[in-house]
């Protein structure tokens, strides 16, 4: 079993790969040190030679959309393109689904809900 940082849950744990342009030596510490601070991030490894970045957290915590406006204020940016666009609107639907997955309260399956009976009437 791996050791995961304080504050990430394994269950809520996703990883991103993140395809960028305009990554250089300079931004590229920039965005991994701002990125490693975030709570709830587990691991983040950036990549200027094949101009990408890999990120494993919490999703409970945070989201792509961020990672992305952090990487953004760096002077970097996403690469632009049909599958990247496919890809990250994958990767938002993800996170959302964690994210309301993570706060949603289970009722238990042998009992009736509990506005059953102004759904009968």
């Amino acid at each position: 079993m791996s050791e995961h940082r304080e504050g990430v849950n394994p269950g809520f744990l996703i990883h991103h790969k993140l395809a960028l342009t305009g990554l250089t030596a300079g931004n590229a510490q920039g965005i991994y040190s701002e990125l490693n601070d975030l709570p709830g991030v587990d691991a983040v490894s950036v990549d200027e030679a094949r101009q990408s970045l890999n990120i494993a957290y919490d999703a409970s915590h945070q989201d792509i959309d961020l990672i992305i406006q952090i990487v953004e204020q760096q002077g970097a940016g996403v690469r632009p393109g049909w599958w990247h666009r496919i890809k990250l609107s994958w990767q938002r639907q993800t996170d959302h689904n964690i994210k309301d997955n993570a706060t949603h309260e289970a009722q238990c399956c042998s009992k009736l809900p509990t506005d059953y009976k102004s759904l009968k009437k």
